[in-house]
């Protein structure tokens, strides 16, 4: 699946192919990614990185689908509906984005594609989001997206500040 956000930004279905890809992003990215994303440390090499995709991939979580972010067609991170319940109409996102794409409104602008997709041809009524208490820019792009925090709940990630608490946000939409 490719999907054209605009003319600089598209997604595509995420693949194990696109392990050398995912692997030099997160190289480049490594101080930001470790700041926030547990995982980070298991990309040291392109077999760990085609070992998050197929995590992602098999992750069982119904109706997941996870996409590659071209950048200027570059590989710039992972943009993923972790799960969708169409019975309850609530799905979760959530994404990662490489430096070489940051300050570029990247995922604002795939924000505003997939919230309507998911709300006009899936059913889906609420968004949610996790979000570190500390991660401002990620915070800033989700409630400019319309989230709002819902509550706080005990961090267990293996990142830097653990202290800091995980916030989930809701958007309805």
């Amino acid at each position: 699946m490719f999907l054209k956000i605009s003319s600089d930004i598209h997604l595509e279905h995420l693949s194990v192919a696109d392990a050398p890809a995912l692997y030099e992003a997160v190289e480049l990215s490594r101080a930001n990614l470790a700041q926030y994303m547990a995982w980070e440390k298991s990309v040291a090499d392109v077999s760990g990185a085609r070992a998050y995709i197929k995590s992602r991939l098999t992750s069982g979580l119904d109706r997941a689908q996870w996409f590659s972010i071209q950048f200027h067609n570059q590989f710039s991170g992972v943009f993923g509906v972790k799960s969708l319940d169409r019975d309850k109409g609530v799905c979760e996102l959530g994404y990662w984005l490489a430096d070489n794409a940051r300050g570029n409104r990247v995922v604002g602008q795939i924000l505003a594609v997939m919230i309507p997709y998911l709300a006009n041809e899936q059913g889906v009524r609420t968004i949610e989001f996790q979000c570190l208490e500390n991660n401002f820019a990620s915070i800033k792009i989700i409630e400019r997206a319309g989230a709002r925090l819902l509550r706080k709940v005990s961090n267990t990630l293996d990142i830097p500040n653990k202290e800091q608490a995980i916030g989930i946000y809701s958007l309805h939409v």
